[in-house]
């Protein structure tokens, strides 16, 4: 895996750093999203300025998307889509099961179209669905 972070990193251009490469790794083997704190609880050594940074750029670059959340911090996944920097492709729905709190995405389950009033324009749409989990239902 360490040798497909690298490889990422560098079709990104970002620098292939230990704690990138570090981060990477545990976005690419989650299946739920991350908070900046919960990735400060997993890389505890890291300052929490530079995991920050390292969110940034990824997001910058298209390697993770934000994810909806209806608590006060963000959340990242991991794009699974080719992504860029110029545009992401993760227009899907969410899913936040009640029990463990954990984020999902749901890749198959494109945002549906939304249409606005006269007069109005939309910059983003964000679906958030609640409910429980396989493991908790």
């Amino acid at each position: 895996m360490p040798e497909k972070a690298k490889e990422l990193l560098k079709e990104h251009g970002l620098r292939k750093t230990f704690g990138r490469q570090q981060v990477l790794i545990y976005f690419r083997e989650r299946s739920t999203a991350v908070s900046h704190g919960d990735l400060c609880k997993v890389f505890p050594e890291m300052d929490r300025a530079a995991l920050y940074r390292i969110i940034q750029d990824f997001e910058e670059k298209g390697i993770v998307h934000k994810v909806p959340d209806d608590e006060v911090s963000v959340k990242y996944a991991f794009c699974a889509s080719s992504c860029t920097a110029e545009e992401h492709h993760d227009h899907h729905l969410h899913f936040k099961c009640d029990a463990c709190q954990e984020t999902y995405c749901l890749p198959e389950q494109e945002t549906p179209k939304i249409y606005l009033p006269e007069g109005f324009r939309a910059n983003s749409t964000e679906v958030l669905v609640h409910g429980f989990c396989k493991a908790c239902a």
